[in-house]
């Protein structure tokens, strides 16, 4: 089950994790979101994921959630989404690799068995994640219609 919570944006900035080398996924204006909206992921085997979207001033997916979802979490995470194209050419190894740079709950909510398990995965959550987002409708559409999401590899 998942639920959606609008939330303003963060009046206090996110200054628990020091800033990363230049590989950073969240540089800069990147990672400026004007409002949040917050869902609520229920697995059912572990207390529930939350994770907080929006938009950036270049139409992209940002995230925000807790590094880890176990104790101790380690503070949010802000990083902008990779597009589920990104994946298409991938095997699951150097998925796992992107998946490292990104929240814990976006790796066990997207990672399956296989590759194209992960990659349907991980479409649908960034099809989930992204029609949250006012600013993203278009966006989704047009994925949609390129066929960058769809829910199995054909």
């Amino acid at each position: 089950m998942i639920q959606s919570i609008p939330e303003e944006d963060d009046p206090i900035p996110d200054t628990s994790h020091g800033r990363k080398p230049s590989t950073d996924l969240s540089s800069g204006s990147e990672t400026d979101v004007a409002q949040w909206n917050v869902l609520q992921f229920n697995t059912g085997s572990t207390l529930p994921f939350i994770i907080k979207c929006g938009a950036n001033s270049n139409s992209e997916l940002v995230i925000k959630a807790d590094a880890r979802v176990q104790e101790p979490k380690g503070g949010e995470i802000v990083r902008v989404a990779p597009r589920p194209s990104v994946l298409e050419n991938m095997n699951l190894e150097e998925m796992k690799q992107v998946f490292n740079e990104l929240p814990e709950a976006l790796s066990l909510l997207a990672l399956a068995r296989t590759a194209d398990g992960t990659r349907a995965r991980y479409s649908r959550l960034y099809r989930t994640l992204a029609t949250k987002v006012p600013s993203l409708k278009d966006l989704v559409s047009e994925l949609e219609k390129g066929g960058a999401l769809k829910d199995v590899r054909t």
